[in-house]
């Protein structure tokens, strides 16, 4: 019985929640940008500059 709701939980749950977020966001940003020098993004070292 346990196998089965978890079953049904995953596919009803989680497999349409990850869809719908593929649609309408890419959070690794892989979308492609013609107008784009590069795709490499600066991040901030934690607790300020060094």
């Amino acid at each position: 019985m346990r196998n089965s709701s978890l079953w049904l939980l995953y596919f009803l749950v989680f497999s349409p929640l990850s869809l719908l977020v593929r649609l309408f966001h890419d959070p690794l940003r892989r979308r492609w940008d013609p107008s784009a020098a590069h795709y490499w993004h600066y991040h901030r070292p934690p607790g300020g500059e060094r």
